[in-house]
């Protein structure tokens, strides 16, 4: 990321909005994302309230986003082909024939807020948009996708841009291998409702490594049912760079993830949930358990590098209408000189959906980035918040945070946030 001089900010704010000028003029956009207009299907389909996914949306993930259970049955708009079937028995005398979409990849999320802080001079703010995200998915062939993202981001009064890219060749649901940028978070926004981070995603080490910042490197991960194609367990392993896409050191982190889910649909499709598009998409019966890991090495200037270790676990129950979740990271750092830290970062949240356009949630968190230091006091805080609906692409969050140790009590924020997909 890098910041944006006034004449620039000005240029890109002029080429972001004839991009969405463009995408919500046209016709045949549908106002609804790429993967949806292949498919001519609602958002509902995957999401529980976009980004979240339900169980249909993590079997497509898994399954290389192709539909489980014959990808060509399901789509509505044929692919563009790159060559005949026919070269396939004549290789390596030929270019193995391939795909691509059959319509525009490309797909816009923009993000609106209202913001209010108990501290500051400026008490009620408008920040919109906070975030245009340009990004584009698409599937090539029978064994490659491709993800990418051009973002403008509102940081801190800067105008920041970001362009993360990814290409994945999916072998089948149990072994996809993906270069660029990677995902160790164990807590990502697939998993998300609310306008705040995770305290796990946002935790900082002493060099100010975190998980959501941008992590490039290579991973491979996969997914496999259990008997009678229910539950089943998910794998992750990688090495990444550790922060952004350039490194301040030679050092490559290394990370893992392993969850298992008991009942439900299965994780990479099947028959029981798999109309996900009904009045019920939100609903998915199961329990999954998970643990993590995270090792790399942080850089900074005026700083040795600092040696870190993440792990800990997490916990997801679906029953009818209501998803609790929680997870615990525990973290170690060394640096040279400097007395060892220990870190212990948690949090529980339970979601109900009043309506599936009306989901209520309320979230505790707890950091303790010293647990042997009196000095330095763990930060806790809730987080209730509603999401509306209003429609399968545009989604209303009314969310406020109160924090309940004495030394952020007057940090209390609240948000209406909006966010639009096309």
């Amino acid at each position: 990321m890098f910041s944006l001089d006034n004449s620039k900010i000005k240029l890109l704010s002029i080429f972001t909005l004839t991009i969405l000028f463009v995408l919500l003029a046209s016709e045949t956009s549908n106002a609804i994302p790429s993967f949806a207009r292949k498919y001519q299907t609602s958002c509902s389909t995957c999401h529980y309230a976009f980004p979240m996914l339900n169980a249909f949306g993590t079997a497509f993930q898994n399954n290389g986003y192709r539909y489980p259970g014959g990808d060509e049955n399901y789509r509505k708009e044929e692919p563009v082909s790159l060559g005949s079937e026919g070269y396939k028995k004549v290789w390596p005398d030929a270019i193995w024939p391939a795909d691509i979409p059959g319509s525009s990849p490309f797909s816009t999320h923009a993000v609106g807020r209202i913001n209010y802080e108990a501290m500051g001079n400026v008490k009620w703010g408008f920040e919109i948009p906070h975030e245009v995200e340009v990004f584009y998915a698409a599937t090539i062939g029978e064994n490659f996708s491709v993800f990418g993202e051009v973002e403008f981001e509102n940081e801190n009064n800067e105008t920041v841009i970001a362009f993360p890219f990814a290409l994945q060749y999916d072998n089948s649901p149990m072994l996809h291998v993906r270069i660029g940028m990677v995902r160790p978070d164990p807590t990502p926004n697939s998993m998300r409702l609310t306008r705040n981070h995770y305290n796990i995603a946002s935790f900082k080490t002493r060099n100010d490594w975190r998980y959501r910042d941008e992590n490039v490197g290579i991973e491979v991960w996969g997914a496999k049912n259990s008997e009678g194609d229910r539950g089943g367990f998910t794998y992750r392993l990688g090495v990444t760079n550790g922060q952004g896409i350039t490194d301040n050191n030679s050092a490559k982190d290394i990370y893992g993830l392993l969850s298992y889910k008991i009942g439900g649909l299965g994780v990479t499709g099947g028959t029981e949930g798999s109309q996900s598009e009904t009045s019920q998409f939100y609903i998915d019966n199961s329990l999954t358990l998970g643990g993590f890991f995270y090792k790399g090495t942080a850089s900074k200037t005026g700083s040795a590098d600092e040696d870190f270790t993440l792990y800990g676990g997490n916990v997801e129950f679906w029953y009818d209408r209501f998803i609790a979740n929680a997870a615990l990271m525990m973290a170690n750092s060394e640096i040279v000189n400097k007395a060892n830290r220990k870190s212990l970062v948690y949090y529980f949240q339970g979601n109900y959906v009043f309506f599936p356009w009306l989901i209520g949630l309320a979230r505790y968190e707890w950091e303790d980035k010293d647990t042997d230091s009196d000095i330095v006091k763990p930060v806790n805080a809730i987080i209730p918040g509603i999401t509306v609906m209003v429609r399968a692409n545009v989604k209303f969050v009314l969310e406020f945070k109160k924090f309940l140790d004495d030394a952020n009590e007057k940090k209390d924020t609240f948000v209406l946030q909006i966010n639009l997909g096309i």
